[in-house]
């Protein structure tokens, strides 16, 4: 993987990861490459107020120039701004702690550039709720590009995938990781706001559960009172810890027809909490804990240990053999006891690119085979 800050630092690695991902996130609109050199240009490695001040600024030219296409009516123009001015109030956010009195008026400034670009974009889509525990869990679904809206459809009923994000990620986000190759193959998608993520843990202060079967059924609840929706063919995708949630999700309700672990966590105690450290004030922050002891506690619950034999529906398990915050290890171990009689594990390597978390420097090959895949599944 490509290293823009190289001073040996775990923050510098962690800069570069984001970097590199936001690189890859840019092929599908998010960001433009030479606006992300030019902020990096500006942040010294470990820097986080570098980091806030730098994608902020940035942000703020280029929401100031989706407004003015907006004015000339460019909206095309406006709305690839909107978007990506989105990611860089989005990544602005992302080294500000949960207290941090910046970190909400970010997110709120993220939200509204993501919402304006998507409401001028050609993309078929509107608002979800999932109800969920007494709240309304705010999302998008997102229909079948137009040109393959017929692909996979049977009486007007398309296949949908359940695309959920990890830990604290805005599921806004999704929108540049996959769902586009999605819906580009004939299938709709959906994202939300769950427990612990986005919305539900900045403003609603819900945090996450090990039991994400119930948020999972609650959004499949959502989708099958749909009429343009399968309810026969719903697929779950989870990226980073939620290679967690999907996997429990999948052994404990019936309705999910294939499921993918895009990166995959055995138990988040020993593969996340325990084998990266730098992560652990903000799992303490979206386990609801008080302190770090407390967030131990409560972090035992979220394992996959005895309950992978309940897994019956194809399985596709993604890791980089390098990942540097899940080892390996919890992937083939998740593969191992998955009851699955189709399942296949794919391990990227350094050779080919994809060998670090959720295989950051590789989406161009590693979305396109997992929706592939999805594709293949629920057809």
């Amino acid at each position: 993987m490509f290293h823009y800050w190289t001073d040996g630092s775990t923050e510098a690695h962690d800069f570069s990861t984001i970097l590199v991902g936001l690189f890859s996130e840019a092929t599908q609109g998010a960001a433009d490459p030479n606006e992300l050199l030019r902020i990096a240009s500006a942040i010294r490695a470990g820097n986080r107020a570098d980091w806030t001040q730098a994608f902020c600024a940035m942000a703020e030219r280029v929401f100031a120039l989706g407004e003015d296409a907006v004015a000339q009516l460019h909206q095309q123009t406006a709305c690839e701004s909107f978007f990506r001015a989105f990611t860089y109030f989005r990544v602005a956010e992302l080294m500000r702690s949960f207290d941090d009195p910046q970190k909400i008026p970010l997110y709120l400034r993220a939200l509204e550039s993501f919402k304006r670009g998507l409401s001028l974009s050609a993309h078929s889509s509107e608002p979800a709720a999932v109800n969920y525990g007494g709240h309304r869990l705010e999302g998008y679904f997102f229909k079948p590009q137009p040109a393959n809206s017929a692909r996979l459809a049977r009486n007007g009923r398309a296949p949908c995938v359940i695309f959920l994000s990890g830990a604290d990620a805005l599921p806004e986000q999704n929108f540049f990781r996959g769902v586009q190759w999605l819906t580009a193959r004939g299938l709709a998608c959906l994202i939300f706001n769950g427990p612990g993520q986005g919305g539900t843990i900045r403003l609603l202060g819900v945090p996450t559960t090990p039991d994400y079967e119930r948020p999972v059924a609650a959004a499949i609840d959502y989708l099958i009172d749909r009429t343009d929706v399968d309810a026969n063919r719903i697929g779950l995708l989870g990226v980073s810890m939620a290679g967690y949630y999907a996997m429990r999700a999948a052994a404990f309700e019936p309705r999910i027809r294939a499921v993918v672990a895009w990166g995959a966590m055995y138990s988040v105690l020993d593969d996340l909490w325990r084998c990266y450290p730098p992560l652990r004030r903000q799992l303490v922050w979206i386990a609801g804990a008080k302190d770090e002891a407390d967030a131990e506690a409560r972090l035992k619950a979220f394992t996959l240990k005895g309950v992978l034999g309940r897994v019956r529906c194809p399985v596709l398990i993604t890791h980089g053999v390098n990942d540097e915050m899940v080892p390996v290890a919890s992937a083939q171990r998740t593969y191992e006891e998955t009851a699955a009689a189709d399942k296949t594990l794919r391990i990227y390597t350094s050779e080919e690119g994809g060998d670090t978390h959720i295989n950051i420097d590789n989406w161009s090959q590693v979305i396109p085979t997992m929706a592939d895949w999805l594709v293949e599944r629920l057809d």
